[in-house]
């Protein structure tokens, strides 16, 4: 669908709404202290640094594992063994396990594995053509072998929602340009504007 859009650069504005997801992830960052990595605005919430963390591996399994069937950022050595690292992208986590999350995660370290991973989907999505982006990867089998993405909670999520529905009915799978508009994208601004409603809250600022 996005590709056949007639005089639309597609890929310049993938690359452009993921340039701002980091730049807006970044503006929520400079707000946030050690203190508020663990705070909720109440105890069913997600602390803010589980919903960062949430926001980067989302983007990096849907660029990485989803699409392409590649590794991911956080499985390199650079982050291996730390909370980067943790296995999931927080989908079905209870709240105890996000807040042993939180409680774990480093903010530089957050903000730099960010860093890695806009500029690596970034990297990628300029390398393919307009007509890539009508392409269905096959998610089951990249995600096959996966203990993390088998989970009932994880598999539930994945196979829902209005744009999911759509794009199995119409095309049998979701494309390459729903992956990035919809989990890389439209998916990172709805948490970012939870952030910063909840930032607003606990901290008692604006913008």
């Amino acid at each position: 669908m996005i590709a056949k859009l007639a005089g639309v650069d597609a890929i310049g504005i993938l690359v452009q709404q993921l340039q701002t997801v980091n730049l807006r992830f970044h503006h929520v960052a400079k707000s946030v202290t050690p203190d508020l990595m663990t705070s909720t605005v109440n105890p069913a919430a997600n602390p803010v640094g589980f919903l960062m963390w949430h926001m980067v591996r989302s983007q990096d399994w849907a660029i990485h594992t989803a699409i392409r069937g590649v590794p991911e950022i956080a499985w390199s050595p650079r982050w291996s063994g730390s909370a980067v690292s943790t296995p999931g992208i927080g989908t079905g986590f209870s709240p105890a396990a996000a807040r042993d999350l939180a409680s774990r995660l480093k903010l530089p370290q957050l903000v730099d594995y960010a860093d890695v991973v806009s500029s690596a989907a970034i990297d990628w999505v300029r390398g393919l053509n307009a007509e890539d982006l009508d392409a269905i990867p096959d998610v089951a089998a990249h995600d096959a072998g996966i203990a993390a993405y088998q989970t009932p909670e994880f598999l539930a999520e994945m196979d829902s929602g209005p744009e999911h529905d759509q794009a199995v009915g119409e095309k049998g799978g979701q494309p390459v340009w729903l992956f990035l508009t919809s989990v890389s994208v439209t998916h990172l601004h709805r948490h970012l504007g939870e952030l910063d409603l909840t930032l607003g809250v606990l901290t008692g600022r604006s913008g």
